[in-house]
């Protein structure tokens, strides 16, 4: 089944700008959420604002190699525009974990003391980008040490210090991290006595496969009139985005059995100088296919030099060799190799050179898809993307498969593509969803923001005025929020209670920390030298490791590679557990933590301790705590790899 996906374009100015790029760096509006295919160059945007107009942007990601790669480009480009490789690095910063890491190895006391400075400091003259990931700005906003000469910096600063304040791939934004994006969108347009909203930051919200985000910024209180929902238009001629794509799907009983079945098509493509991207949709396939295709690949003549492999486990690494001889680690550049072996994390705004053949497996969300097709013939190059499809299919992918069968070898849009996939997932939300959208957040946002607006109100950077500003402009929703609370706390007049309710409400602002949902992790350590974090759940699924390593704190060391230990049959009971904390009692209980966590939750709250408390003689109370947990979403406890000494202690 093969269906072409046209050639498409955007129009460009005399500056090589196209409408979108020129709205995104020029439009008022203070918060833009902007829609564009995959390879219109929206990040582009702002790297154009830094070298020609100066701009200062804190330009947010959801991925340390997404991080890397970005500011690396915007240095290449810096350079190539005539900057000087000084300049160019004073002009561009990463806020990350491996830039932690580094400060740590140099010996620098104060990382927040660093970043701090670089936020004031950065591109002063000419403008600067920092290329940051959710977790690092969030931190210096609610969980930073505030040291001397440090009190008052925060979010007002920030708002103050960038012209843009830039969510990238914002589909990726989950309910409990919304806060953060929240928080700026709503200080930015707040009305106050002379003015709009504080600072001058405006705030976008960028991606291809965008979820239908102004009912959740209106619901915490930005004004429609506020929001600018910006589109880049298609048109025949113009700047190319993507060439003609011959899009086939394919029945095949495994993705690596589709790699070989067009491995010369491969070596053709790679011979020709393009690159060639291969994308699983599971961790555990392409590992175990990495030995198959470290024999297959260099019998057909490709040197497994110039093979990167992509993926969560290997990126754990920063640089470093596969036993089959192919690169690995975040740091490295896709652009410098010929063949990319891939999951999912390739669909957060990863770059190729000219990859114009494509295998993949479609994804687990029509998003993923679109995601995924459109990494294949950027810039106007002709291409083709093969499919692997499984016989079990979700319903919005056997809306592709339908489409598809109804229109052998004709030629259609990438909008046609866009609106199957998209119309799949509307019919789960709202009908009102703005067209071409992929779904929305679901209602816990609005209460996660006003949790995490409680939590930043604790911080001590913010004492007057800032904390009064915070208190005069707070979300819709943060007044409830804030009395169900002091429902809470009145059971802590009750005797030997006081410590406990505390110790409760203490856990549940801790939840505001975990901007996402991830998995523990713990490092696998081979007597080879090789040492890769695993998801922890993944690991007693999918091998042995637990029952054969020797398990020492956060590290299993096990002989040979984890290839030997490979489970025949997935252990089907490993599960991700959560101990699960209670306001009345200092009992626990290790819940499975899964889409029924907080349902079970409640129901053992009446449950728990019944000889020691009565809760009919609190319903109010009751009330609250069940309303709490169930308008975030959050069950106060944590996960039983880390003391609670250590989650107690980020508060």
């Amino acid at each position: 089944m093969d269906v072409i996906i046209a050639r498409h374009c955007v129009a460009a100015g005399e500056d090589g700008l196209s409408p979108l790029q020129r709205d995104l760096i020029e439009h008022p509006a203070r918060i833009r959420i902007a829609e564009a295919p995959t390879g219109a160059g929206k990040s582009y945007a702002f790297q154009r604002a830094l070298r020609d107009r100066g701009h200062r942007i804190l330009f947010i990601v959801p991925t340390r190699r997404l991080a890397q790669n970005l500011a690396n480009g915007l240095s290449n480009d810096l350079q190539d525009a005539g900057w000087s490789r000084q300049k160019a690095a004073q002009s561009v910063a990463i806020w990350s974990s491996d830039q932690t890491a580094v400060l740590r190895s140099q010996g620098v006391a104060s990382i927040n003391g660093v970043r701090l400075l670089q936020m004031t400091d950065l591109g002063s003259f000419d403008g600067g980008m920092i290329v940051a990931t959710p977790e690092v700005v969030s931190g210096l906003l609610i969980r930073r040490r505030v040291e001397a000469g440090q009190a008052g910096e925060g979010v007002f600063d920030m708002l103050e210090q960038f012209d843009h304040i830039v969510f990238d791939e914002f589909h990726s934004i989950e309910a409990r991290g919304f806060g953060l994006a929240a928080l700026f969108a709503r200080l930015a347009t707040v009305q106050l006595d002379n003015r709009v909203g504080f600072g001058v930051s405006r705030i976008s919200f960028l991606s291809a496969t965008p979820l239908d985000l102004k009912p959740t910024l209106v619901d915490i209180g930005i004004p429609e009139e506020a929001i600018a929902l910006l589109r880049e238009r298609i048109v025949p001629d113009g700047r190319p985005l993507h060439g003609d794509v011959r899009l086939s799907l394919v029945d095949s009983p495994s993705l690596y059995d589709l790699v070989l079945d067009h491995l010369n098509e491969v070596v053709e493509e790679l011979a020709a100088g393009r690159q060639v991207v291969i994308v699983y949709n599971r961790l555990v396939d392409l590992e175990k296919d990495l030995p198959a295709l470290s024999r297959k690949l260099p019998e057909a003549g490709i040197d497994p030099a110039r093979v990167l492999v992509i993926n969560s486990v290997r990126d754990s690494t920063a640089k470093g060799r596969h036993q089959g001889g192919f690169a690995i680690g975040r740091q490295r550049d896709p652009l410098a190799y010929d063949l990319i072996l891939a999951t999912a994390s390739v669909e957060m705004g990863v770059t190729f050179r000219n990859a114009d053949f494509m295998l993949m497996e479609p994804g687990f969300e029509a998003m993923s898809f679109l995601q995924r097709y459109g990494r294949a013939a950027r810039r106007g190059a002709n291409g083709r993307v093969i499919v692997r499809i499984e016989e079990q299919r979700k319903p919005w992918l056997r809306a592709v498969v339908d489409w598809v069968r109804e229109r052998p070898g004709e030629r259609s849009t990438i909008a046609a593509l866009t609106q199957v996939l998209s119309r799949s997932v509307q019919a789960e939300f709202s009908p009102h969803n703005t067209a071409s959208t992929f779904g929305q957040l679901s209602s816990q946002a609005k209460w996660c923001t006003a949790l995490y607006w409680s939590v930043l109100l604790e911080h001590a950077s913010n004492r007057q005025p800032r904390r009064g500003h915070l208190l005069a402009h707070q979300p819709k929703g943060a007044g409830a929020f804030y009395r169900l609370e002091q429902r809470v706390r009145q059971l802590a007049d009750e005797p030997g209670l006081t410590e406990q309710v505390n110790h409760w409400l203490k856990l549940f602002h801790a939840q505001a920390f975990d901007l996402r949902t991830i998995e523990p992790k713990i490092r696998v350590v081979s007597d080879t030298g090789e040492a890769y974090d695993y998801p922890r759940v993944w690991l007693q699924r999918e091998t042995e490791v637990f029952e054969r390593g020797i398990e020492t704190g956060d590290e299993i060391h096990i002989q040979g590679g984890l290839d030997d230990y490979w489970r025949e049959d997935k252990d089907r009971h490993a599960k991700r557990d959560w101990i699960c904390h209670f306001p009345h009692t200092t009992r626990t209980l290790r819940l499975p933590c899964d889409e029924r966590l907080v349902n079970r939750w409640c129901d053992e709250l009446e449950d728990i301790d019944p000889y020691e408390f009565d809760w009919e003689d609190h319903p109010q109370a009751l009330e609250a705590v069940q309303k709490l947990v169930r308008l975030t979403g959050l069950v106060p406890g944590h996960d039983p790899e880390i003391s609670l000494d250590a989650v107690s202690g980020v508060l």
